[in-house]
């Protein structure tokens, strides 16, 4: 008996020794894992991301080549390490409109979605994830903050990319802000990565442009400008937004609205991938009786700065999506869009029957354009 207890304790241990090479070994056992866009044997190539690689098998994670969703097992020969070789800027796009800025300096028209990605698609996606440079004027505006000595860039809203040195956000989320306290980040995907096929960009605030009209008490005219110190560079997952024209209505839309803002009003943390939701707009007086039936009471009178969008259960922008688009689609067009709105506020987040409410865009741009043309920018930038 003990001879037979002794051989089943080691072939216990060879099998579980075994189990531990396979599960080291077998995920990336021809090569090493790397981020896509070190990989040559990428370039040209489609790549599909599994959204669940990396996430716990509690929340629905699967186990995958590689830990992380954006790196890729590759053969060793096909590494490229150190920067010294260079690299496409671009692995792929499979958007059909021809965006390919390598060696470019200007921007090209605005208003162009990704809507398949840039280098990458995802699936697999739970959570309504946007694609890698799917809205690629979509910025967001960090505060530098110190504790303890250390120095830290805390996000405190959205944005979106208007020119190439400015960005279009709400009153709200810069009033009282100094300006080199800002950073203005485009290009960026998921918070808490770095391996992008594409690399985000960084430009400091140099000044804060607000709406002169703005009424911080009750949020009227609750629009800004952040003028850059430095202009970003074009990129596919860095472009500019459209502005509507003065007085566009959209209220037959249905639009997306983009952020990192918390999934709902109870959340604990921010999003780590740029989110999206399709939402309906809502025409004004429609939307300030719907407002009327909440806390704000009976009397409620919705201004005209503001329109309105959503009102499904559980779809909605929410804390930390100020500032943030809403943009509408041209007309006969599924993939180039006007900036029609901003992320202002809300009675709650996504509650059936309760319109969120936005800043309407097409009040302000002759103000916008103004302020642009004493910038300087122009049309010399753009093809």
């Amino acid at each position: 008996m003990r001879h037979h207890h002794s051989f089943t304790g080691a072939a216990l241990v060879f099998v579980a020794l075994f189990a531990c090479i396979v599960s080291v070994y077998g995920q990336c056992s021809d090569g090493r894992c790397v981020d896509l866009a070190k990989c040559r044997s990428n370039f040209g190539q489609l790549n599909l991301i599994d959204l669940r690689v990396g996430v716990s098998e509690d929340d629905g994670g699967v186990e995958g080549e590689c830990d992380h969703y954006l790196q890729v097992c590759c053969d060793n020969d096909d590494i490229i390490d150190g920067v010294s070789e260079t690299t496409p800027s671009v692995i792929v796009s499979s958007s059909t409109t021809p965006r390919s800025t390598t060696g470019d300096s200007k921007f090209l028209e605005c208003g162009y979605r990704n809507p398949d990605g840039v280098g990458f698609r995802i699936i697999n996606g739970r959570h309504n994830e946007t694609e890698f440079g799917e809205f690629p004027w979509m910025v967001a505006i960090l505060e530098s903050q110190t504790m303890l000595d250390i120095e830290t860039q805390a996000f405190i809203c959205g944005g979106s990319l208007i020119a190439p040195n400015v960005v279009l956000t709400a009153a709200h989320c810069v009033h009282m802000k100094e300006a080199e306290s800002l950073t203005a980040r485009a290009g960026e995907w998921d918070t808490k990565t770095e391996s992008e096929t594409l690399p985000y960009q960084e430009q400091k605030v140099q000044r804060i442009i607000i709406q002169p009209n703005y009424n911080s008490a009750v949020q009227f005219n609750d629009i800004a400008l952040l003028v850059l110190e430095q202009p970003f560079q074009p990129d596919e997952n860095v472009q500019l937004i459209c502005l509507p024209p003065q007085g566009a209505k959209f209220d037959d839309e249905n639009c997306f609205a983009t952020g990192w803002g918390k999934a709902n009003f109870h959340a604990d943390s921010y999003q780590v991938i740029l989110k999206k939701v399709q939402l309906p707009m809502v025409e004004h007086a429609q939307c300030q009786e719907a407002l009327r039936g909440t806390r704000l009471g009976r009397n409620y009178r919705l201004h005209n700065s503001f329109t309105c969008a959503g009102g499904q259960d559980g779809v909605d922008t929410c804390t930390g999506d100020g500032g943030s688009p809403l943009m509408c689609p041209f007309r006969g067009s599924e993939t180039r869009f006007y900036q029609a709105g901003i992320v202002a506020w809300g009675i709650g987040c996504g509650t059936a029957g309760v319109p969120g409410v936005y800043v309407k865009n097409s009040m302000f741009t002759e103000w916008i354009n103004q302020e642009l043309q004493k910038l300087g920018v122009n049309d010399d930038l753009f093809d």
